[in-house]
């Protein structure tokens, strides 16, 4: 994994810490099919730095979700975070 970005999965929770930015996502989008599988919930907790192409990412993951009927839970958001998706309107989106 990239020593910006890492990640764990422990059940149903996919749990992301560090930075989730442009540079960082690569390695993570090619390989998120195998680590989606039967996750209900995402933990961005551990983030330290997410700018808009990490909060598209996480977009673009909710999307996928729901186009299979699936559903994922955001949690730990920070407050620059929530910021970020208010800023973008895509708070609505990613919280439900």
């Amino acid at each position: 994994m990239s020593s910006l970005l890492s990640w764990t999965k422990n059940n149903k929770t996919l749990a992301f810490s560090g930075i989730l930015n442009r540079d960082s996502l690569v390695e993570f989008w090619d390989k998120r099919q195998a680590l989606l599988t039967q996750v209900e919930q995402i933990d961005v907790s551990d983030l330290t730095h997410v700018d808009s192409t990490g909060l598209a990412m996480l977009v673009r993951l909710k999307g996928e979700y729901q186009s299979q009927q699936r559903h994922f839970g955001l949690v730990g958001v920070s407050d620059n975070l929530n910021t970020l998706m208010e800023l973008y309107g895509v708070k609505p989106l990613l919280m439900d």
